[in-house]
């Protein structure tokens, strides 16, 4: 039977700390929520009767209130991070991301802690020229600001590991699923594709369900594993993924065909409106590059080494989508024939 650990768990009011949180708990672990909104937290877990008492309320950048939350911890799990692909976010975009993480895993490896997750992105590997990416592809080197702040804060943990350090990270794709505390990325695209338009381009897309990443987190800490794990759950072309769509709402999708270059043309165009005017859209140019330029994840070391079964891409969309639908992010016809 795995012993009991106290886990700190930054970012616990996200999409991916607040499903971690929940795995955890499941799995007999007690949590030290790291928010930065006690309101927030209480708001989310309380109603499921969650008990948040302990928790550390800082931001990720602050030292000191780091030091305090990592204090009488058995292990950490950080999640919070700042996923932006606004160009005119760069600063906030590095500080959270790299700052946060040399802090919160720095700090943890000072203090002896030896299970520790960070959670970070599987775009620290994007290579739209390699034939597949695993563990193995070396880590990018990127020009743009989310991209870069990920790779970074690769490089960093990557260094500590190097030195010792038992440091597992998890580097996730799209990560979709149901009772999103706010709209993150992967969910908020398929908003998108209901609210407006399916874009059919180049490549395609992989998906992880978030339950399935949380689950991951949680064998990870337990087996104090260390090293790159790629969690990329399954893959489709955008072709498939909008027949799929189709058949699981039992609708058709509005979809709109285009080619690659074009969207990445459209993308330079809004970074370049975005410089004189507030945009908050996900047609960035880093973002329309990872649509149609994605390189198929290869993420068998996860699957076999935690000895994990991805639930099904059908399934998972189809609670992303019902979950989207109650939640009042898409018209609730999208969700009335999926049992």
């Amino acid at each position: 039977m795995t012993k009991s650990m106290h886990v700190l768990v930054t970012g616990a009011t996200g999409f991916i700390g607040y499903h971690t949180v929940m795995a955890l708990l499941d799995a007999g672990h007690s949590i030290r929520f790291g928010v930065r909104n006690k309101k927030k937290m209480e708001g989310l877990y309380h109603p499921h009767g969650v008990d948040t008492s302990d928790c550390a309320v800082c931001e990720i950048t602050d030292k000191v209130g780091i030091e305090a939350a990592l204090q009488g911890c058995d292990a950490v799990v950080h999640t919070a991070a700042f996923v932006s692909l606004d160009k005119n976010k760069a600063e906030l975009i590095y500080r959270t991301n790299v700052t946060g993480t040399e802090l919160v895993i720095g700090t943890a490896v000072e203090m002896g802690i030896h299970s520790i997750v960070h959670v970070s992105s599987s775009t620290a590997y994007f290579d739209p020229f390699a034939p597949v990416i695993d563990e193995t592809t070396p880590l990018a080197e990127p020009d743009t600001p989310y991209g870069r702040s990920k790779a970074d804060s690769a490089k960093f943990v990557g260094g500590l590991v190097e030195g010792g350090a038992r440091i597992a990270t998890s580097y996730p794709t799209g990560v979709i699923g149901p009772d999103d505390p706010g709209l993150s990325e992967g969910n908020e695209a398929f908003a998108i594709f209901f609210n407006m338009s399916f874009v059919n381009t180049s490549t395609g897309a992989q998906f992880i369900d978030v339950r399935d990443l949380a689950r991951a987190h949680v064998l990870m800490l337990e087996q104090h594993k260390t090293g790159p794990y790629l969690v990329a759950g399954h893959f489709r072309s955008w072709e498939e993924l909008g027949l799929l769509l189709d058949r699981i709402t039992g609708r058709k999708l509005r979809k709109l065909k285009i080619p690659g270059a074009v969207l990445r043309q459209l993308g330079s165009a809004v970074d370049f409106a975005a410089r004189f005017f507030p945009i908050e859209t996900p047609l960035t140019r880093e973002g329309v590059t990872y649509a149609s330029q994605w390189v198929y994840v290869d993420d068998r070391k996860v699957r076999d080494e935690l000895k994990l079964e991805f639930m099904p891409l059908e399934d998972s969309l189809a609670d992303t989508i019902s979950w989207l639908a109650r939640a009042g992010h898409i018209d609730e016809d999208w969700a009335q024939d999926i049992a």
